[in-house]
């Protein structure tokens, strides 16, 4: 079993931030992450009948989607909200409060396991990683999204635009001690010093659209089921929230469809699989 994870004022803010969104997560930006469930699932080549823990499960959405798919899952979140909002909407699938970089499960126990945007909220990533080489069977595989780098992270690029040219950027984010992870690069070299062989490494960028019905929803979905963009525009003064939302609705202009915008939104999705015994 793994040590206890490290306390850090990261893995505070993260917490205090996802127990706040449990309940609003699934109707908010769940409907913009989850966009990119098939292609997590996809990932580790689910199969009926595997088991499959899912880290970092938040309210249920990817586990809920690998049980349609037969496998046999758990979910695993060390937000006690959102923990008991997983199992209200998935009552029929198990559910345990734990940190992803502390499993609560034995080695090897696992046939898949899969992140669905958890590493960048981790402290240290690299040790969320090795636990879930740790917990996987020998020949287990392992998916997980995160966030693509800024530049083609478009959704990214006009909100912190429009709070940079309009409103203020001084909200004080804590930054995670174990780095960032929406380079490949980073990904990749996160993959191997958990000890994934590069050989059985994927690593891509992927993109969806998703409908977003003007500047006002996506910014209320932000607020309501993110953590650290949540954090920047709960900040902004009164006296220059408007602007910023006139910002925000310049840098969607080009998105427009219709009466609502289709929206682009990008991942990195990482595959890899543990060695064979």
């Amino acid at each position: 079993m793994a040590h206890p994870a490290q306390d850090h004022p990261y893995r505070d803010f993260e917490h205090a931030g996802w127990q706040r969104a449990a309940t609003a997560y699934a109707e908010t930006f769940g409907t913009i992450s989850s966009a990119f469930v098939p292609a997590l699932l996809q990932g580790v080549d689910l199969r009926a009948g595997a088991r499959l823990l899912d880290v970092a499960c938040g309210p249920g959405l990817v586990s809920g989607a690998a049980a349609a798919h037969g496998a046999d899952v758990t979910g695993v979140d060390f937000s006690a909200n959102m923990v008991a909002e997983a199992a209200r909407r998935n009552p029929a699938l198990a559910f345990r409060q734990g940190d992803a970089e502390a499993l609560p499960f034995g080695d090897a126990e696992f046939d898949a396991v899969v992140i669905g945007f958890g590493l960048h909220h981790f402290p240290f990533p690299g040790r969320a990683i090795a636990e879930a080489w740790r917990v996987l069977r020998p020949g287990g595989r392992l998916a997980f999204t995160t966030w693509a780098p800024p530049e083609a992270h478009v959704m990214h690029q006009i909100v912190v635009g429009a709070v940079r040219a309009a409103g203020d950027a001084g909200a004080a984010l804590p930054v995670a001690p174990g780095g960032a992870v929406n380079q490949i690069t980073a990904c990749a070299g996160l993959l191997a010093a958990a000890g994934f062989a590069a050989a059985a490494t994927r690593l891509s960028i992927i993109k969806a659209h998703v409908p977003i019905a003007s500047a006002r929803h996506l910014v209320d979905m932000l607020v309501a089921g993110t953590v650290r963009l949540s954090t920047t525009l709960r900040s902004q003064p009164a006296d220059k929230a408007g602007a910023v939302m006139a910002a925000i609705e310049r840098g969607m202009a080009p998105y427009r469809d219709g009466d609502a915008y289709r929206f682009p939104v990008a991942a990195i999705l990482g595959s890899t699989a543990k060695a064979p015994g």
